[in-house]
């Protein structure tokens, strides 16, 4: 049995240096007109499988039909030396030059760790190679930027591909030329394998250190609801005048071209005006949170933070243009029983009159029974006089 078995194996593993190929000969057109004979070559290794490719797993022993491995051969039309070239598996050449005496291959795959090496790491995955010749002659990668504008136009015939445009005839150096599906995702993203540098983290906006406030006690009122559908509508009647709801047209959201530009103030002229608190908390155990709560009227935003210190909440001020006006801080009221939770602010009840900024703050108060069907609540009205900066601000 075991003699069968490794008998099986050893035909399978044979049968994975088995090639399926085709060779062509093809009448290239140079950038100046003149013709060369190229000898296209594409082999496709019948590969042995054992894993699953998803999740790794063992499966029945198979073979597949792997990737292609393009080679080129042709003689260089002033020297007539004969040059080769082989690529790695799912590399596809895609235009051949001479560029005053020199030849260069345009190759398109997948940017990687693997072949950087070989092929280089530019930012579109479209690989510039010039063969410097010597003894044996090599190719080597060349930055898009120090390769000839020529090197343009697609002059290799290609395969039928259906994926989503990541070839195209004429080649893009930039992601405005390029017409793939999928390329805003190539240009946000860097997987396991890719060899760009990685993305940075969208710095927060740098902003002075908040001053402290004193808050001054305006209401003070204990209400009992029975359900939670009574206590929202309680809450729900605290609404002031700077809400969410307020703030949704007065943001540009992340552009898909480019979402490390973050958002931007859609009233500022310039468009480059980012808002502030991009990053996560610095609160380990809140990272996962929102980190503000923005609040708007007619002119102005709030930025409520309440996860960048323990107890305390930071209240950023702005034009809606996107101009800063304060920075400020206040301890949070602690519960009038003692305990640790000392409830929060209530969502949408900030207003501001005769510069003063009012708020609303609930908090639980504990139940004498447990087993009672009433929740008392406090609520707590707040105010604090606005830093004024300038007539902007009022």
């Amino acid at each position: 049995m075991i003699f069968r078995i490794l008998a099986v194996l050893t035909l399978f593993a044979n049968c994975g240096v088995a090639m399926s190929a085709e060779s062509t000969i093809e009448d290239v057109v140079l950038h100046d007109g003149k013709h060369i004979k190229v000898e296209r070559s594409v082999y496709r290794p019948t590969e042995f499988k054992i894993r699953d490719p998803f999740f790794g797993l063992p499966i029945m022993p198979r073979t597949e039909l792997g990737g292609p491995i393009y080679s080129l051969k042709f003689n260089h039309p002033d020297t007539q030396k004969t040059i080769t070239w082989k690529s790695e598996q799912y590399y596809t050449p895609v235009l051949l030059d001479i560029v005053n005496g020199v030849p260069y291959l345009v190759v398109n795959g997948q940017i990687s760790k693997e072949t950087e090496a070989i092929y280089g790491c530019p930012e579109l995955p479209y690989f510039y190679l010039r063969y410097e010749s010597g003894f044996l002659g090599k190719w080597v990668p060349v930055p898009v930027e120090k390769v000839s504008d020529v090197l343009r136009i697609s002059n290799l015939s290609q395969d039928s591909r259906n994926d989503g445009g990541f070839f195209q005839k004429v080649i893009p150096r930039t992601y405005e030329d390029w017409n793939y599906q999928y390329k805003n995702e190539h240009r946000n993203e860097r997987k396991v394998w890719d060899c760009r540098p990685p993305l940075q983290p969208l710095s927060d906006v740098v902003l002075p250190k908040p001053v402290d406030v004193e808050l001054e006690t305006v209401e003070n009122t204990v209400y009992i609801t029975k359900s939670a559908d009574e206590h929202y509508k309680y809450l729900s009647e605290r609404k002031g005048t700077a809400t969410r709801a307020n703030c949704t047209t007065l943001f540009r959201p992340p552009q898909p071209e480019n979402l490390m530009l973050g958002e931007r103030f859609v009233k500022d002229s310039t468009g480059n005006k980012r808002l502030p608190y991009s990053g996560p908390s610095p609160l380990p155990l809140r990272m996962l949170e929102s980190r503000t709560e923005r609040y708007c009227d007619d002119k102005f935003v709030w930025f409520v933070a309440g996860h960048e210190e323990l107890g305390k909440t930071i209240i950023t001020k702005y034009s809606t243009s996107g101009d800063f006006l304060y920075n400020i801080r206040i301890t949070n009221p602690n519960n009038t029983d003692g305990r640790k939770f000392a409830g929060k602010m209530v969502p949408d009840s900030l207003t501001t009159e005769n510069n003063f900024f009012y708020f609303y703050w609930n908090q639980d108060i504990k139940r004498p029974d447990d087993r009672s069907l009433e929740y008392p609540n406090r609520m707590l009205k707040f105010r604090f006089r606005e830093p004024i900066h300038d007539a902007a601000s009022k």
